[in-house]
This record gives C-alpha cells, structure tokens and sequence, in this order.
C-alpha cells in the first residue's frame, strides 16, 4: 500500500464539519489542513516534536487511531519557526 492510498484512505470520514473547522485530526488530515508533506508529520510525531492522543471510539474506549489537535498543530509550527 501506498502513502498516497494510505493517506487517500485515512481522509475519508463521514463527519459533516468541515476539516478546517475541527480542532482535531488524524496526522493525514492535519496534514492537509496545514499543507504539509505527511511523511513530515509523521516523522514529527515519531520525534515527540508534534504531540497526539489516542482517540476515543464512541463506547468510551481509548483507540489505536492517533489525533493531533489544532494547538498541537500551532505550537509545533511556531517552534519550526524559531
């Protein structure tokens, strides 16, 4: 499998807010909101540079699925910045 057919793959959802509008996302999505390359995020997360938390399904359970949130985003960016 590819990155892009993982990536096409990991940005299908059936939310109906729009992706700008979250405040989390998957690393792909996150990925495309901010016009970054995937494999940066990626390599970001695996650094500890960019911070996620597991998901929650809807029992309550904690998921394997890994989220990145809006402030995350920011915060990470900002430090690239410096």
């Amino acid at each position: 499998m590819s990155v892009e057919t993982m990536s096409a793959d990991a940005l299908k959802d059936m939310s109906r807010v729009p992706l700008g509008e979250r405040l989390a996302w998957t690393p792909a999505q996150a990925a495309q909101v901010y016009s970054l390359d995937y494999k940066g995020v990626l390599l970001a997360i695996r650094n500890k540079d960019l911070d996620t938390f597991p998901a929650v399904t809807r029992y309550g359970l904690s998921s394997t699925k890994r989220m990145v949130t809006r402030d995350a985003m920011d915060r990470w960016i900002r430090s690239m910045e410096e």
